[in-house]
């Protein structure tokens, strides 16, 4: 998961009884947004490489890149999403390919990066937007579970720097490392996701540290912290009535845009960013400033 539809797992009894400042986005919506490649983009002549880009938020994020001018690698696990998703970038006129594998097994990380770099001879920014969540009580979550998540949201950080700093090293953008982390990591108490929010703080210290130990390397790294973000994985857990709640007590009173999200990322990854690294970026409309709903406004509110 992404990330920024993290929180969204954990929420599936808020109630609708407020409407937001201004109303979510629907994301079907979305692709009369689409653009065209930009002609000497940003991101002209670079090789983005983007996990969980097969759809939700990584998609957005490498359909950000691929319209300034980036080649894109999408890493998928499912090969429909990732198909699907390099097949219409492609017929936009976006530079797209697809690398498949499980970031939960170490071989396939590595076997990702290599196909990756075989086929473009480069690699510029490493997006690293794919997670998985173990939903539940942190005494109840079963065993196979926990260890799948550990492997996916904390051992694939470590092997996806072995794979992509020999590359990144190289990079005359210098290289760039961006972590999609979730506002759960700095939340007290998140329903449902303490574990999960739990690798997402590993994940903050993690970006830190290799930070600066890949500074001397001209490598920047940075996190980005989405919030509550309306994606077609959000969806599967909220309503559009039961997300606008929510919304309605965040400072800007409304749940975020995968646009919105993309836009941070590809600023840390431009050179207008060249002298940060080590930074964390909350986007999350302020939602980490606010408490979480009181228990009683938890409630079964399937039928709305």
């Amino acid at each position: 998961m992404t990330a920024a539809p993290d929180d969204a797992a954990r929420l599936s009894g808020i109630s609708s009884a407020s409407p937001p400042a201004e109303p979510a986005v629907d994301p079907a919506g979305a692709p009369a947004r689409q653009r065209d490649a930009a002609v000497g983009g940003r991101f002209a002549g670079t090789v983005v490489l983007v996990t969980g880009a097969g759809r939700g938020l990584g998609r957005t994020i490498a359909e950000e890149f691929a319209v300034e001018g980036a080649t894109v690698v999408v890493a998928a696990r499912t090969a429909r999403y990732g198909e699907r998703t390099v097949r219409e970038f492609r017929e936009r006129g976006l530079s797209a390919s697809l690398v498949l594998g499980d970031l939960a097994e170490r071989a396939d990380v590595a076997r990702m990066f290599d196909e990756a770099v075989a086929r473009h001879g480069a690699l510029d920014v490493v997006v690293h937007s794919a997670a998985d969540n173990a939903q539940g009580l942190l005494a109840e979550i079963d065993d196979d579970a926990l260890d799948y998540l550990l492997r996916s949201n904390v051992y694939a950080l470590h092997w996806i720097t072995r794979a992509a700093v020999p590359h990144l090293s190289r990079s005359k953008l210098p290289g760039r490392m961006i972590f999609i982390s979730s506002g759960a990591a700095n939340r007290v108490f998140s329903p449902g996701l303490n574990a999960y929010g739990s690798t997402k703080a590993y994940l903050e210290s993690f970006a830190r540290g290799l930070a600066g130990e890949l500074g001397p390397l001209g490598v920047r790294v940075n996190v980005v912290g989405p919030g509550l973000t309306v994606t077609e994985r959000m969806l599967g857990h909220l309503t559009h009535a039961q997300a606008d709640a929510l919304a309605s007590t965040y400072p800007l009173g409304r749940a975020g845009l995968p646009e919105e999200i993309a836009a941070a990322v590809l600023f840390l990854a431009s050179r207008e960013a060249s002298y940060i690294t080590g930074a964390s970026l909350l986007v999350d409309g302020g939602a980490s400033m606010v408490p979480f709903p009181a228990r009683g406004a938890m409630n079964d509110s399937a039928g709305h």
